[in-house]
């Protein structure tokens, strides 16, 4: 990790230092994040909808995982992998339209 030590001070309106803590937070960007990104033309992209994502796949992680631990004791003879596999399909699905909304 680079190592920031250099500092830039600047002096603002308090409507311009409100509306950049403001932006800053929106994009979920530490202030200081935000105004190197924005100084150096970096894209700024908010993911929203990507904590949904990210809940769907851990449960279907641990759900994996308890199949795994069932069969690996011989306790499964049979599993219904259809609910399993459309939330897959689902998350996958808003993964997908989070990409396009980023490009």
């Amino acid at each position: 990790m680079r190592k920031r030590n250099r500092t830039i001070a600047i002096r603002c309106t308090e409507e311009e230092y409100q509306r950049i803590h403001d932006k800053a937070e929106q994009y979920g960007l530490k202030l200081n994040d935000f105004v190197i990104r924005s100084a150096l033309n970096k894209k700024i992209i908010v993911a929203e909808g990507i904590n949904e994502i990210v809940k769907q796949q851990k449960a279907i992680g641990r759900n994996l995982n308890q199949i795994a631990t069932l069969a690996n004791m011989d306790r499964l003879t049979v599993v219904n992998f259809q609910p399993l596999l459309d939330e897959h399909t689902n998350a996958t699905i808003m993964i997908g339209e989070l990409l396009k909304a980023v490009k």
